[in-house]
């Protein structure tokens, strides 16, 4: 890892501010104290003519476009009813009602029937995730700059909850289906069910043991394939830094235009930037066109330069020991003093 010292440094000095209002937002009466409306299921219904347009789903929720007062379009989070979800959308709600920030996606009201079912609204973004703006059978090729602007303003995300927020939050699913795209391409960190609250949590891994074993209780894991990191999978601890190395990954991803992992090998992405990420050596030109999404060979914004500062910062989100990992505000600095293409964005300016 020693080529990767002298292309980027980190600062041990960077201070952040963190704000002093520890107040949280109460939910009573039809309006929250931070202006989120809260709804009837009545409402809920009418807001999405009935669910009739699903456009999006996961392991525990599914997504509905809803239509608010005149055309204005937003994106209604169900989830399914049981009192183990429920906990987990209770859980989101609260951290959702906390967080304001540029590139973070915005809660705009909730239904919440306090037993076990809730749905949470929040703003649209018509560009859908970031998995599907780099898969390689997108219309549309998403330019360097744009992929640079997505990596500064997501490390901006996370930097805020991980320093600007008290308590702070981890995350606990950074990967690039979590990232959402405005009509400009600027991104919006989202999903927040797997998030933790306060410097690091416990969370014990799966166990594989009988049922007859009086630990073979399950306990969900948190994280997604590809992204997981592999010190959380030895140790349950989710820590700061396990946010940093599903942001390692991203950055791979946003360079390769390759997936985590690989649907037709299985092969993660990881494993396979391993050689270019741990040389020895400087990093080759003719290393970083082979690992570079060849449709970004046409792009005038492409910068080399740039390409391998995405790589250096990657290489260290991804070390394996999380003490040697930098935190989000480094690498906010960092990709601001290494990315000139950054510029057009006033990046040094206070949000």
């Amino acid at each position: 890892m020693s080529c990767f010292l002298t292309c980027v440094r980190f600062d041990d000095s960077i201070t952040t501010t963190t704000t002093t209002d520890n107040k949280q937002p109460t939910i009573t009466g039809s309006v929250s104290v931070s202006g989120v409306t809260c709804y009837t299921w009545d409402d809920v219904e009418s807001l999405t003519s009935n669910f009739s347009r699903l456009i999006g789903s996961g392991g525990y929720s599914s997504i509905y476009l809803a239509r608010l007062s005149g055309s204005t379009k937003a994106a209604l989070k169900v989830h399914a009813g049981s009192h183990r979800l429920y906990q987990v959308f209770r859980s989101e709600l609260e951290i959702l009602l906390r967080l304001q920030h540029p590139h973070i996606v915005k809660l705009l009201g909730y239904f919440d029937d306090s037993e076990e079912s809730g749905a949470l609204l929040l703003e649209y973004l018509p560009q859908g995730n970031l998995q599907e703006k780099l898969n390689r059978n997108s219309k549309q090729v998403l330019p360097w700059r744009n992929r640079t602007a997505i990596a500064f303003q997501v490390a901006q995300a996370i930097e805020h909850i991980h320093e600007k927020c008290i308590p702070q939050i981890v995350h606990g699913d950074i990967k690039s289906s979590n990232i959402l795209l405005d009509k400009h391409f600027n991104s919006k960190l989202c999903d927040f069910g797997s998030a933790k609250v306060g410097f690091s949590s416990m969370v014990q891994p799966c166990t594989t043991t009988s049922t007859s074993s009086p630990r073979s209780k399950q306990v969900t894991m948190i994280g997604s394939p590809g992204y997981t990191d592999p010190h959380y999978l030895r140790t349950g601890i989710a820590s700061k830094k396990m946010d940093m190395y599903g942001f390692g990954v991203v950055l791979l991803e946003l360079v390769s235009g390759k997936e985590a992992v690989s649907a037709e090998r299985g092969e993660m992405l990881v494993h396979a930037a391993a050689p270019l990420l741990d040389s020895s050596a400087e990093i080759g030109e003719e290393k970083v066109r082979q690992f570079l999404d060849p449709r970004l060979f046409k792009d005038s914004s492409l910068d080399l330069e740039e390409v391998k500062t995405m790589l250096c910062v990657a290489a260290f989100c991804l070390r394996s020991a999380p003490s040697l990992r930098p935190s989000a505000s480094q690498v906010v600095q960092t990709l601001v003093k290494k990315i000139p293409s950054l510029s057009y964005l006033g990046c040094g300016k206070e949000e």
